[in-house]
């Protein structure tokens, strides 16, 4: 008896966590996102192409507003908007002077594990607590989430867990070509306001509509 327990603790230990574990931070996770009203942040997306073993990086600013309402404004390397409200997103591109619409899809899977969509992460994804790592110094709890249905842009979404504030400091999210998107965030700011035009594209009477 003494050999079984000894023998699962050590399946526990390189598992990365017991389901009880990853549970616990669901929980934290999902608290957190009963409190969240609004979010702004800094961020570094970096896009990976494994096949041509390339990286693209993005640097900008995010605001979360809920429920439904999210803001990307990418102004490195190239200026643009992204507005997703209502089920639908909204693609600024000042330089051509267009503005690609549609329905929203996986978009929103960009701020996963912020406010009350936190709540179903269980259900939406078998989640697993790998462990523990600093991200810019501060300590987060890794963990890794498989859809449970397929067909979405991501087979695997990877996320960092701010383990004082528990929000997500980092997700890497893998599309089923293999590549992926590692996005950083910094400076959060949560519940702290947001300009109350936000979430209004401020779009040239010349504007080019592409659906």
């Amino acid at each position: 008896m003494k050999n079984l327990l000894l023998a699962a603790a050590a399946m526990a230990v390189l598992s990365g966590g017991s389901p009880s574990d990853a549970d616990r931070v669901l929980d934290e996770l999902e608290a957190a996102g009963r409190q969240l009203e609004t979010m702004r942040a800094r961020f570094v997306e970096t896009k990976t192409l494994v096949l041509l073993d390339e990286n693209e990086t993005s640097a900008g600013e995010v605001m979360l507003r809920v429920p439904g309402k999210l803001r990307w404004d990418y102004q490195e390397p190239q200026e643009s908007a992204m507005l997703i409200a209502d089920g639908r997103f909204a693609r600024y591109f000042p330089q051509t002077k267009q503005v690609f619409r549609g329905e929203a899809g996986g978009e929103a899977d960009l701020l996963v594990g912020f406010g009350p969509g936190a709540a179903d992460l269980g259900e939406k994804y078998a989640v697993t607590l790998v462990g523990r790592e600093d991200v810019a110094g501060e300590p987060a709890h890794v963990l890794d989430l498989i859809p449970r249905e397929q067909g979405g842009l991501f087979s695997e979404i990877r996320m960092w867990v701010d383990a004082e504030r528990h929000f997500p400091v980092q997700t890497r999210l893998t599309e089923p070509t293999g590549d992926y998107t590692t996005i950083r965030f910094e400076d959060v700011k949560i519940n702290a306001g947001l300009p109350g035009d936000a979430f209004e594209l401020k779009l040239p009477g010349d504007v080019v509509e592409v659906k």
